[in-house]
């Protein structure tokens, strides 16, 4: 009879620790979607005091001059690349979403977390949602090298 009283009450102590872990990582996901949020708000800004100018309201740049953010593969397909040209610049021919750009886009002097957020909103809108693509971090912008 003891046995059995252990036991149960071992079996009782893993489920509430499990359920306890299932309630941490929802907290965590509805903090990760909250910071996300913001991240992509503080983007818009951003966009429109430093790329719209270029890349237009609607993302869709000029064709010949100013690539699009809209629908871009280059995006999707090269994250780290998209990522150091808002940090670092971006001189030299690309190729987004089948055409040829050889423009130079300076350095907007923009911070790491400012970095993070104009990518959040560029990855987040235009058409680009359908990627599905991962949040842009600090932390990822932090450990880019210009090279």
């Amino acid at each position: 009879m003891k046995f059995i009283l252990v036991f149960f009450l071992a079996c009782l102590s893993v489920f509430f620790m499990n359920l306890n872990s299932i309630s941490s990582n929802e907290n965590y996901n509805d903090l990760q979607e909250k910071e996300l949020k913001q991240s992509i708000n503080d983007g818009k800004s951003i966009y429109a005091d430093f790329c719209m100018r270029c890349h237009l309201p609607n993302g869709e740049g000029v064709e010949n001059t100013y690539p699009p953010l809209a629908k871009s593969n280059w995006l999707k397909n090269k994250r780290e690349a998209s990522i150091k040209s808002v940090k670092f610049g971006l001189s030299g021919e690309i190729i987004v979403n089948g055409k040829t750009y050889n423009n130079r886009m300076s350095a907007m002097g923009l911070s790491d977390q400012e970095v993070a957020d104009v990518m959040n909103y560029i990855m987040h809108n235009f058409g680009n949602s359908d990627y599905n693509l991962k949040q842009v971090t600090k932390a990822e912008v932090s450990k880019l090298e210009k090279k």
